[in-house]
């Protein structure tokens, strides 16, 4: 620890990982990292930067950082995002598209043929497309075939959600080597610690730990989709580590949030439209969400009219 940190262990082995070249790659501090570095780089006062809404709540405020306009498209009332809306959103004051893949709180995967047409739009208009995909190991679907075809694209990945090493602030970004390089130009002096590459070499050495926890959480998200559907409860969400909950009328989800937080359990309360009274649970361990149940049907049976 005395030593400053040495980042091209990790930078070789998420190379090989990751079937990239070196100059393909940046470490990043988590993937807001990524994210701050690329609207920094790519937008400026009076630009445009398109993202869905709701989604990760740092997309408008890196816009407003750099002064750009965050144009952000709606999800409609049945929750659906139609590509359309986001192809007509794109213009040519658009320098930025940043969508997360799968997005959160409201779940929308973009398939392949769909991160192509938004790649086409995005050629015509010189727009940067950033697929922020936190959480990709979950999720079947990925805009990683698209990245020999263009060099209008940027994937960000972290080591927080699959990893398991939010608290350590590790992530990286992949795209074409003179996107890269125009981002290497804002990176840090340092841009991880010597505990976070230590340990993010350690897991790409044991990869069986990510994909065994993952699965995990997947077994996990199933036990508590049933036990909601049996109480009679919507769930939405297969493809992340959370779970989108439908309250009915009858029960607040703030209440139901502040209710679980006085027994050691943190919850979102979902509120904005098209969302209206909804709670999103990140999903852990089994043990814990067994824990998390005995909690909720407590609270529950207490608010019960």
């Amino acid at each position: 620890l005395r030593a400053y940190p040495e980042p091209a262990p990790l930078y070789q082995k998420l190379s090989a990982w990751l079937g990239v070249p070196r100059e393909q790659l940046l470490l990043t501090w988590g993937a807001d990292g990524a994210l701050k570095a690329i609207h920094e780089a790519y937008a400026e006062s009076g630009d445009e930067v398109v993202s869905a809404r709701p989604s990760y709540a740092m997309y408008p405020v890196y816009a407003a950082m750099v002064g750009a306009v965050a144009r952000e498209v709606s999800f409609r009332a049945d929750l659906s995002l139609p590509l359309d809306d986001l192809l007509r959103a794109i213009t040519a004051k658009t320098k930025l598209v940043v969508l997360a893949n799968p997005n959160q709180p409201i779940e929308r995967v973009y398939e392949e043929q769909e991160v192509r047409a938004l790649l086409d739009r995005c050629a015509k208009t010189r727009t940067l497309l950033v697929m922020d995909e936190a959480y990709a190991h979950f999720s079947p679907a990925s805009a990683w075939p698209c990245l020999p075809i263009s060099d209008h694209l940027v994937i960000v990945r972290t080591f927080s959600k699959a990893f398991g090493l939010a608290g350590l602030r590790l992530g990286y970004c992949v795209a074409a080597p003179k996107t890269i390089a125009a981002l290497h130009t804002l990176r840090p002096m340092y841009e991880a610690s010597a505990v976070a590459i230590a340990m993010g070499c350690y897991m790409l050495e044991h990869p069986d730990l990510m994909t065994s926890y993952v699965e995990e959480v997947r077994q996990t998200m199933n036990w508590l989709r049933e036990r909601f559907a049996r109480m009679g409860f919507q769930t939405f969400g297969r493809w992340g580590n959370s779970l989108l909950v439908a309250l009915p009328g009858r029960l607040s989800s703030c209440q139901v949030k502040e209710a679980l937080q006085h027994r050691g359990f943190l919850v979102r309360a979902e509120t904005e439209p098209p969302l209206t009274n909804h709670l999103r649970i990140t999903v852990g361990p089994t043990d814990q969400a067994k824990r998390f149940w005995l909690a909720l049907t407590s609270v529950l049976e207490g608010l019960r009219p």
